[in-house]
């Protein structure tokens, strides 16, 4: 039997390195149902939005998460985001302080799917803007020499500030697995809308596009990981390009 390794990771790696983002999601990544006692990681998300028009280009985030797994079972992590609009006039700023929590229900392929779950809480650090709280189920299945993960995600204020429904959102990631230093696959990304009110499909943010995962087994007194791409976007409300890329360190001790 063997144990899942979390994604979230990436202790004493160079976060400068992934700079990017989208205004709609606080970092572009596939969580993963996973849990390894003892492990502790550090992770740099990034991404960068592009559309050509002054008014909807360079949205930009990055995100440092640092992460601990308590047991098999459980996974945890401390977020940090900062954030830049699309637009002329913004800039990049810390916006958000979150936890993060991720549940593995079985071993690695002990049944014909890897169920987990995820839960996220985001304290605020402006005045007048809601907190956030993330959740839901993330699914694995692992066939035909691929590894095909989904997220299907509610995200709700939080507060006084708080306003409209829960909204729908999702991630989904399908690499084929080689068993090489470096495997393509793709990635996508998509916010339907409220829960039961779904947006307009032009005003829906939905992207896709290739990525290439890689991993150093010996990297110093740990393992390194990471994967990029571009994602383009299927709607008018989504940047026509978006490159992303994350890049994790974990160490066992």
């Amino acid at each position: 039997m063997r144990l899942i390794r979390i994604s979230p990771a990436a202790l004493l790696v160079p976060i400068g390195l992934c700079w990017m983002l989208n205004s709609a999601r606080a970092d572009f990544k596939v969580h993963q149902p996973d849990a390894e006692t003892g492990e502790w990681e550090a992770e740099a998300i990034g991404s960068y939005g592009t559309s050509g028009l002054p008014a909807a280009d360079n949205e930009q985030s990055w995100v440092g998460e640092f992460g601990y797994g308590v047991n098999s079972f459980w996974h945890t992590e401390l977020e940090f985001e900062t954030n830049r609009p699309a637009g002329p006039a913004n800039h990049l700023k810390v916006t958000q302080i979150t936890t993060e929590n991720q549940f593995q229900f079985t071993e690695r392929g002990e049944y014909w799917l890897d169920p987990g779950f995820f839960f996220e809480y985001g304290q605020v650090l402006s005045r007048g803007v809601p907190n956030e709280t993330t959740f839901g189920p993330i699914l694995r299945k692992e066939i035909f020499h691929t590894i095909d993960t989904v997220n299907l995600f509610i995200e709700k204020d939080l507060s006084r500030y708080a306003s409209g429904r829960p909204v729908f959102t999702y991630a989904f990631e399908s690499r084929l697995d080689l068993g090489t230093p470096i495997e393509p696959g793709i990635q996508a990304y998509g916010t339907p809308g409220p829960i039961g009110h779904f947006s307009p499909i032009g005003e829906q943010d939905h992207r896709i596009g290739p990525q290439l995962f890689g991993s150093v087994v010996r990297f110093g007194p740990g393992s390194l990981k990471w994967n990029a791409g571009i994602l383009f976007g299927l709607t008018s409300a989504a940047p026509r390009r978006t490159l992303r890329g994350q890049l994790e360190y974990e160490i066992h001790f």
